[in-house]
């Protein structure tokens, strides 16, 4: 490729399920500055590892930036994982050294030639059996002017708004003399690999994972008696009240909490967030005593974009041993106009023990989140 004091060029590329030979590429005229994009979703097989790195304040600023561009789509944040941040830095430094910009490695000091952003995650540790992707950009200095151009490019703004990806590794290099000058590296993976931490933390080690889309499963989950039980659940006592226990869904007490890619529900700003991935399945439970001409009271909000049917939450009653007693009101992903207040009557389950819960899944296709504040249960 001819280099251009002027021009820009946009590589594409998109693959799902295995690596395969002949991938198209598109080239388009864009902005001044050189991106590149790659999405994948790849089964291999699981492992661990990584190495500690150390971030620069724009590497820190983008994982700002990235994280609330997700909160304003109805997405879980990212973390650095430690382990892709190598992947990367080592991949943004070959393209700086040896004058190449692509996802496919053309000489290196690391890689053999013609490795992919998966071979090269794979060679630090990350060969974990989920969704991988890469973002690549060169000629910007500062992480906001490199997420602008990552944001107007629709392939590159689709990696950073995917649901599948819990972790992300980011490099940004600066060469002086070579042909760009700053070279960005972003990697992205759907497994929350031991190196993975919050800025300014240190690797907390495995976490609870979201299982590939055809892995079965190992053992049936837990009712929700098991669940509340001494050493499981969100921590909170086993309730048996006429009263929800942290109704207004501050961070700790009450609530018992399960999601397949094993996030917080309960979140800090004090509501509760349910789906905004694909492939998901949450669920948010505690015990209560329903009383005497009990309504249930509680604040929704649901983001979609588009209308996905298929993404649901269901609020419902289920008994000591799990089985279902009563479904209540069924939300779909069809996005609301803000908060709106909904009111259940739970007369009929006057004077019982019961499980009150929501459970929210989401499919493959459009991402919906649902949104849930402030219950109350009165008679």
């Amino acid at each position: 490729m001819r280099e251009r004091e002027v021009g820009v060029i946009l590589a594409a590329m998109e693959m799902r399920e295995t690596p395969r030979p002949g991938a198209r590429h598109t080239r388009h005229r864009w902005l001044p500055a050189v991106l590149a994009v790659v999405l994948l979703s790849v089964f291999a097989l699981a492992g661990s590892g990584g190495a500690a790195t150390a971030y620069d304040s724009e590497e820190l600023e983008f994982l700002g930036l990235i994280n609330e561009y997700r909160e304003q789509n109805g997405l879980r944040p990212v973390i650095l994982s430690d382990t892709l941040a190598v992947a990367a830095e080592r991949h943004s430094k070959d393209m700086a050294e040896y004058g190449f910009f692509a996802h496919n490695t053309a000489e290196s000091s690391y890689y053999p030639a013609g490795s992919e952003p998966w071979d090269r995650m794979e060679a630090e540790g990350y060969d974990h059996n989920t969704a991988k992707g890469e973002n690549l950009a060169v000629g910007y200095a500062t992480a906001e002017e490199a997420m602008q151009a990552w944001k107007e490019s629709p392939a590159h703004n689709a990696a950073m708004l995917d649901g599948n990806y819990r972790v992300m590794g980011v490099a940004r290099i600066n060469v002086p003399g070579s042909v760009h000058g700053w070279y960005w590296t972003t990697d992205f993976g759907g497994y929350v690999d031991a190196s993975a931490h919050a800025a300014g933390e240190s690797p907390g080690g495995p976490q609870p994972q979201q299982p590939a889309p055809d892995a079965p499963e190992t053992q049936a989950p837990p009712s929700p008696a098991k669940a509340d039980s001494p050493g499981r659940g969100a921590g909170g006592p086993a309730l048996d009240t006429s009263a929800l226990d942290n109704a207004g869904l501050g961070k700790v007490g009450g609530w018992s909490q399960r999601a397949t890619d094993g996030a917080d529900l309960v979140l800090d700003e004090g509501y509760a967030r349910l789906g905004g991935y694909h492939d998901g399945k949450d669920e948010l439970w505690q015990k209560v005593r329903i009383p005497a001409d009990a309504t249930l009271a509680y604040d929704l909000k649901v983001k979609a974009g588009e209308v996905d049917l298929d993404d649901t939450m269901l609020l419902r009653l289920k008994d000591a041993r799990g089985k279902q007693v009563g479904a209540l009101k069924r939300h779909a992903g069809r996005e609301t106009d803000g908060w709106e207040r909904e009111r259940v009557d739970l007369s009929r389950f006057a004077g019982r023990t019961l499980y009150l819960g929501f459970e929210a899944r989401t499919d493959e296709e459009r991402l919906t989140t649902f949104y849930v504040d402030r219950l109350a249960l009165r008679p």
